[in-house]
């Protein structure tokens, strides 16, 4: 088995429809589909089973009971057998038919390649396309690790949404870190790219859906991923390797945004990275900061009037 596509549901009854029709259209047939249904009560099942009638591949159960989202992610990831892992939300689309052939391709050609990730569309819930995802980098090969630092630098998920990705099996065992909610896919990225590189495809070639049920939203709403943050950080800014690639930027940028949203929780992290700056190397930061500030909200508003 070469693919394992990877659908965690959960009342996911208006879009799956079009999700599964747009992986059963994908011109790549060593797959195998695999559904957890995590207690939906709107129609999701009839649908399953529905396309499980037409397709041997698809292969789906129901969870026991409600898991919630990063260990139904871990239940699809422990039943799968493909050595490349795709995952999929039944509210995404792919939109080009070779998409995971062209996947497939980079990662046997580029043994040093943990991640693939190509450019997407966001859509809304009557599947307008309204915006494209645009990232840091060209079509090519980036080194994981410059990578991951590139995140903290802006302080943002470069990578995107799991549907935007392939990667091996055997790098993933560990599964998600399931301590996190909302950015646990940037977690895993992270986990993905200290092991090999990362190839990007620049095309647009699947859609990640925004509606007000999606997991994204909820959280925003409840504030269960409030921290999330402050522990990637504190899991990972005592790595071996991140004093070699971090830049100063990335060591400013990230204690800035510590002190100014968490404080004092905070305190020994900020005090790290301030010694790794420097005695002058913050207050030259802040600096730069609060000159590009005006400018970077300005690009904004006249991107945002295009």
């Amino acid at each position: 088995m070469k693919v394992s596509v990877l659908i965690p549901v959960f009342n996911s009854g208006k879009f799956l429809g079009a999700c599964l029709a747009s992986i059963l259209a994908q011109d790549f047939r060593d797959m195998e589909i695999l559904i957890a249904d995590d207690g939906t009560d709107d129609g999701t099942v009839e649908i399953i089973k529905d396309f499980a009638a037409r397709d041997r591949r698809i292969r789906w159960w129901k969870n026991p009971h409600n898991l919630g989202l990063s260990p139904n992610h871990n239940a699809c990831l422990r039943q799968a057998r493909g050595e490349f892992i795709k995952f999929i939300h039944g509210d995404d689309l792919l939109l080009d038919t070779a998409l995971i052939s062209r996947m497939v391709d980079i990662l046997e050609q580029n043994l040093d390649v943990s991640l693939v990730v190509t450019g997407a569309q966001i859509i809304n819930e009557q599947s307008h396309v309204l915006k494209r995802l645009d990232c840091s980098w060209s079509t090519g090969i980036q080194d994981g690790k410059t990578v991951i630092v590139q995140c903290l630098e802006q302080n943002a998920n470069l990578i995107g949404e799991p549907v935007r990705t392939l990667f091996r099996r055997s790098q993933a065992r560990r599964g998600f870190n399931e301590r996190y909610r909302q950015i646990v896919d940037l977690e895993m990225w992270f986990h993905l790219l200290e092991q090999g590189s990362l190839a990007f495809m620049a095309e647009p070639l699947v859609a990640y859906r925004i509606h007000p049920q999606q997991a994204t939203q909820t959280h925003h709403r409840t504030g269960a991923s409030a921290d999330e943050q402050l522990r990637l950080l504190t899991d990972y800014y005592r790595q071996p390797w991140l004093d070699e690639y971090a830049s100063r930027r990335m060591w400013f940028k990230q204690s800035y945004y510590l002190r100014k949203y968490y404080g004092e929780q905070a305190s020994e992290i900020i005090a790290h990275m301030r010694k790794r700056l420097g005695p002058s190397g913050y207050a030259l930061g802040w600096v730069r900061h609060r000159l590009s500030s005006p400018v970077k909200k300005l690009a904004q508003r006249m991107a945002g009037n295009r």
